[in-house]
């Protein structure tokens, strides 16, 4: 299986993940016991998944690789990354920070953020972008904080982030449903409503976006056009999350 693929976590009546084109054609799929709330595809043909107090690492084959249980139960991973050699997991619980770890997911340093994350996404600096209720942060890595960029309506919830390039692209839902797209420093470039409550969003290869919501996957232009809307024929099973890795030529 090519390293050009989009994966979706869900649970409901089915748990576990799917792999699939993107144009979104299911490629195969791995059931599991687990609700995953995070998604993040890895370097090596395998894939990160968080789950309460765990992070999954298994193959595209469904193999199970390690289970990184953290000793404190009241510890949730909401949402994770993969950037090079580096996982970044966001938690929250009875701690509230971002775990920086290794491909075999050895913790190399984590900071406190004091905020309930609900995405993360790595940039391109040794920094990351946090989401949580109607902010955005910007993050270094040694969690010095770069930027709060707080959205002046407070009804809106940004559910997830994702970075390509110089662009950030975050969901949200609340009083207005949809995505942003803003510049390195978080200043606002667009925005598309979407009408519907997106769980997860990852940029893909070609100036596009996926997002989840419920039984769907979506793949929008960053123009906000609707390119594909991936209906799942069960709609007791829930997206939860979404990632997208693709091989660039340069």
């Amino acid at each position: 299986m090519s390293n050009n693929n989009v994966y979706a976590s869900y649970n409901g009546s089915q748990r576990g993940f799917t792999i699939r084109d993107f144009q979104l054609n299911q490629l195969s799929f791995v059931g599991t016991d687990f609700n995953f709330s995070g998604i993040a595809a890895g370097p090596n043909n395998d894939v990160y998944l968080t789950s309460n107090n765990h992070i999954f690492h298994y193959d595209n084959n469904g193999k199970l690789i390690k289970d990184m249980t953290f000793p404190d139960g009241g510890i949730v991973y909401t949402s994770v990354i993969v950037k090079g050699n580096k996982v970044y997991a966001a938690y929250e619980g009875s701690q509230l920070g971002v775990t920086v770890r290794d491909l075999n997911l050895n913790q190399q340093s984590y900071f406190n953020t004091g905020v309930k994350a609900s995405g993360i996404a790595a940039g391109p600096d040794n920094d990351v972008y946090v989401t949580a209720a109607n902010h955005i942060y910007h993050y270094r890595t040694d969690g010095t904080l770069i930027k709060d960029m707080n959205f002046p309506v407070s009804s809106i919830n940004y559910t997830d982030v994702t970075v390509i390039g110089d662009r950030v692209y975050a969901s949200y839902n609340g009083s207005q449903e949809g995505f942003t797209i803003r510049d390195l420093n978080l200043n606002q470039l667009s925005y598309t409503n979407t009408g519907f409550n997106i769980s997860g969003i990852a940029a893909g290869p070609e100036n596009d976006l996926y997002v989840t919501s419920a039984n769907h996957i979506y793949n929008y232009n960053t123009n906000g056009t609707l390119i594909k809307d991936m209906t799942f024929p069960d709609n007791r099973v829930n997206y939860t999350s979404v990632s997208v890795i693709f091989t660039t030529l340069t």
